[in-house]
């Protein structure tokens, strides 16, 4: 099967998150004044045809606290897709397809003990890049690589706005100031394909603890030359008018800020312990404690929520779950529910509810070897 150009766009943000969890004509497409429907002042005659196209709503659910996260309006004429293969998640007429969200993150801090202690803990660790570095010095260059040429680009300040806000309602364990900023490219393949990327930056400074977070979240759609840009508007404007659903707010919320307090009473427990053993094991502990624990676990548990929050609202689009190689403990994301998951050498993998298949006695995929991965369910 055909391997979409848009993939190769993934593939590079994959590349790069490895190798260290918005005047022109630009701006009167995408006008911060104006609403979504006011898209293009160029293209007025189709404007009322835009506004008028049938939606229907796509319900996003936390497979964390079996609820929705909220709902996404698409056209009705996309529909869920099971091509797992090529990680399409919506496909529309004419050859419109929308492909599942990817997101990266990173860690830094000017201590370069501290880097070791995140990056020791699983944390991917980079310095700052700005996002015009990000798709200058990385996407850019590889995308060209492999054939694929850019067209151009112009900000998305409506949906920086909504990610802003959407971060405004989860729960922060410790002080932060975020920043956002969101920029649409467009690309054009060999073929004379199309596509949209829709990259979604930010930036995470912790105020007492010192540090930050950065990183990115990708949506990319690509469509054929002649329904291109009425495709894009329909894409855009489901990613900007996402319904957040305040019952899931508040279950999250109140779970991740219990869990907070929990840390921090069995933080406080260590220091009573640590002071009855006399002063000077006291200045040690809690020299070793503030660095270690107080400033790390603080600053990972408001991670870890921020995280899991994206997280979930991504894992709850794309109908995955979490499984696991009891041989070396690695986790996995898969497509579906399927309790059988089989992966090979290649992180290729089958899923099927069939508990007596087992694919390494199927003379069709025997040529290797077949783990069977357990399911971890929420």
């Amino acid at each position: 099967m055909k391997t979409s150009y848009v993939l190769q766009l993934v593939l590079a943000i994959s590349l790069f998150s490895c190798g260290d969890n918005k005047e022109t004509l630009q701006v009167s497409e995408f006008n911060s004044q104006n609403t979504i429907e006011s898209y293009s002042e160029n293209n007025e005659s189709n404007q009322q045809e835009r506004n008028n196209q049938n939606i229907k709503y796509y319900e996003v659910m936390s497979k964390q606290f079996g609820i929705p996260v909220g709902s996404v309006p698409i056209p009705t004429t996309w529909k869920k897709s099971n091509n797992t293969q090529e990680n399409i998640l919506f496909e529309g007429s004419n050859g419109v397809k929308v492909y599942n969200e990817q997101f990266s993150s990173f860690s830094y801090h000017n201590d370069p003990q501290r880097n070791q202690i995140m990056q020791q803990n699983g944390s991917a660790v980079q310095p700052l890049k700005s996002l015009e570095n990000v798709i200058n010095n990385d996407f850019k260059p590889f995308l060209l690589s492999k054939g694929i040429h850019f067209i151009k680009q112009y900000p998305l300040p409506q949906l920086a706005q909504f990610d802003k806000q959407f971060d405004s309602y989860l729960f922060k364990a410790t002080p932060e100031q975020k920043q956002y900023q969101c920029m649409v490219t467009e690309w054009k393949d060999q073929n004379g394909n199309l596509s949209v990327g829709v990259i979604r930056y930010f930036i995470t400074q912790y105020t007492s603890i010192g540090g930050l977070d950065w990183g990115y979240t990708i949506n990319s759609m690509e469509a054929p030359e002649a329904v291109f840009e009425e495709a894009k508007f329909a894409f855009i404007n489901a990613l900007i008018n996402f319904q957040v659903n305040p019952q899931w707010v508040q279950v999250n919320n109140q779970y991740y800020a219990q869990m907070a307090q929990q840390n921090n009473a069995r933080h406080q427990q260590r220091m009573a312990a640590i002071k009855s053993q006399g002063q000077q094991i006291l200045a040690n502990g809690r020299a070793r404690s503030q660095a270690m624990d107080a400033q790390y676990n603080n600053w990972r548990n408001n991670q870890a929520a921020s995280d899991r929050s994206h997280e979930n609202y991504i894992d709850g689009i794309y109908d995955r779950q979490v499984v696991t190689n009891q041989n070396t403990g690695q986790e996995y994301k898969v497509d579906g529910y399927n309790s059988q998951v089989w992966m090979n050498n290649n992180n290729e993998y089958i899923s099927n509810n069939n508990s007596l298949y087992n694919p390494n006695l199927d003379n069709t995929v025997n040529n290797q070897e077949w783990t069977q991965l357990e399911t971890n369910g929420y």
